[in-house]
Formats: structure tokens, C-alpha cells, sequence
């Protein structure tokens, strides 16, 4: 299990973390879901020993990660949101120059690298130059890169920044492997539907405070359960000053936005604006979300 506990950090007079506090336990896919700016990447370079927390700790198993730092960089892989590739070198050398940076020697390295490659779809392009290579073999090559030396536990710092869905697909599928085969996953994102599809486990980040943590299902549950109505109303001066208290109304667009209980209760709203002769030019339903829990915790909406 990791457990990170109180972590504090500063940037001058700016509060990167104000006290981050997780749990994760083995062999599941943890995400912290945040805009940018939020403090996901300061966490992730703190857990990887690349960035010293002002207060705090991290441990794995029970081990202080800071007191252990050249075993704990042995059990941990990193790959940062910034691509850390070497453009004139070829996607094998560039693995193999990282095996050999992790202790691999000579055929247990290329051995490695060639698994790994062939895994995520490399094999055929892998005596090509990194710089030949497209932004999705980009990303694929930098992800297998911090994961050559066979990590306990995986750091992902928005490994699908800016590329196509498909990659995307055979990235999430490379994921849930390496899970299957044992692995822990933590894995940063500001894309809502990624938190959704991926994630065992989300962690709500917001300006360095964790705002919740738990299962999609369950946060919903407990921060959203109800049904949102957004209505475009028509009517005279009167009749729309008469819907203040539904909900929340925006005069210029003669929008209005309330939650329900349930669906059912739609047909209740409709007579009742009805009622005042107010027509509903259209309407919008959406269910419970990921989308509605961030806004509730934060204010904000996050926007793939």
C-alpha cells in the first residue's frame, strides 16, 4: 500500500499542496482528477523523490520513501508528462540506454526493451529515430521507458497528453495489463471522461486541497445523486421573475438550471412553469456524473 500523508509544499508565497492526504492499495488504478495548476504533477514529483515536500510523508509497505530513496527508485517507475526521450537515438536505443540507466546489463536489456516494445506496438518502428516517430509513438515510447527496469508501483503524469483516441485506447489497454499482472497505478488527469472510464479509485484535487476520494460510483452517490434540468424559457418580465427559488437562472440567456430527484419529477417542473405561462423552448437532462461531483467540491467546471 502507499500511503501519503500531509503533504505540504510552496512555491514562494504560492500553496502548491495544503496538507495532500491518500491512500492506495495494491493493484488498482488510482487517479487524481484536477484542472491545471491543481497540484497533481507537484504530487507526483514529490512520491517520485524529484521534488522535496516542504512537510509530509510518503511510504510504501510501511517504508519511508524519503529515508529510502535508491531502493524506493528501484520499486517505482516515473513517466512524466514531459516527453523524456532522446530524438536522435531510435526508439530500441533509447529503451536500452534506459534499461542499462536501471541496472540491465547487456541481453537481460535488450531483452527487456524488446518485450516492452512489441507490447505497446513498437516492434516495427523500433530502428526508426524518436524524432521520425509520430506524437502517439512519442507517448507510447515514453511510457515504456519509465517502466523498463519492471516497477512495483507506476507514476503516470498525463500519459495521454494530446494525442489521438486510438493511441489513447491502446494506452488504457497497456494499463489494465499492468495491472492484471500486479501492478499499482497512479495516473494524473484533467479529462473527465478518462477519470471515468479508467479509474478504480479518483481523488478530486483543487488549488493543492484533495477535495474527495473514492469510487466514480460512490462519489456520485454522495455528492450528485440527483437528475440536472437545464431549460431555455420563454415568457414576459412577470412570469420569469415568478421561477426565483427554483433554481439557478440566468436572465440574459433565459436559461434555467435545477436538480431533481429523479426523471419522474420532471412532468411536476413543466406544469408548474406551465402554470406561470412560461414555455420551454428546450430542454437538457443529465444524469448523475463525474462532470457534476467536480463542480459541486470545487465551483468549477473541468473541460476535456
Amino acid at each position: 500500500m502507499l500511503e501519503v500523508k500531509e503533504l505540504k509544499k510552496s512555491y514562494g508565497s504560492v500553496q502548491a499542496l495544503k496538507g495532500v492526504s491518500f491512500k492506495v492499495n495494491k493493484e488498482v488504478i488510482f487517479g487524481l482528477l484536477g484542472p491545471n495548476g491543481a497540484g497533481k504533477t507537484t504530487t507526483f514529483k514529490i512520491i517520485s523523490t524529484l521534488l522535496n515536500p516542504d512537510s509530509g510523508e510518503v511510504y510504501w509497505n510501511g517504508m519511508g520513501i524519503f529515508e529510502n530513496k535508491k531502493k524506493w527508485k528501484k520499486i517505482m517507475g516515473y513517466v512524466p508528462q514531459e516527453l523524456a526521450l532522446y530524438d536522435e537515438l531510435t526508439g530500441l536505443e533509447n529503451m536500452i540506454l534506459m534499461a542499462e540507466l536501471y541496472g540491465l546489463k547487456g541481453k537481460d536489456a535488450k531483452d527487456r526493451s524488446l518485450f516492452l516494445l512489441e507490447k505497446i506496438g513498437l516492434k516495427e518502428k523500433m530502428n526508426f529515430k524518436a524524432k521520425t516517430y509520430s506524437g502517439g509513438m512519442k507517448r507510447r515510447l515514453n511510457l515504456i521507458m519509465g517502466i523498463v527496469h519492471n516497477p512495483e508501483i507506476i507514476l503516470l503524469d498525463e500519459p495521454t497528453a494530446g494525442i489521438d483516441v486510438q493511441t489513447k485506447i491502446k494506452i488504457y489497454e497497456f494499463i489494465r495489463e499492468l495491472v492484471n499482472e500486479g501492478k499499482t497505478i497512479l495516473y494524473t488527469t484533467h479529462m473527465l471522461k478518462e477519470a471515468e472510464e479508467l479509474f478504480d479509485v479518483v481523488g478530486i484535487i483543487d488549488e493543492g486541497n484533495l477535495k474527495a476520494i473514492g469510487k466514480v460510483d460512490d462519489l456520485i452517490s454522495k455528492y450528485a445523486p440527483n437528475v440536472i434540468l437545464e431549460l431555455r424559457l420563454r415568457g414576459d418580465d412577470k412570469s420569469l421573475s415568478e421561477i426565483e427559488g427554483l433554481g439557478e437562472f440566468d436572465s440574459e440567456k433565459n436559461l434555467l438550471k435545477l436538480e431533481i430527484p429523479s426523471q419522474k419529477d420532471i412532468a411536476k417542473v413543466v406544469e408548474n412553469l406551465n402554470s406561470k405561462r412560461i414555455v420551454i423552448e428546450s430542454m437538457v437532462i443529465k444524469g448523475a456524473s463525474l462532470e457534476t461531483v467536480f463542480l459541486k467540491l470545487t465551483g468549477k467546471e473541468l473541460r476535456d
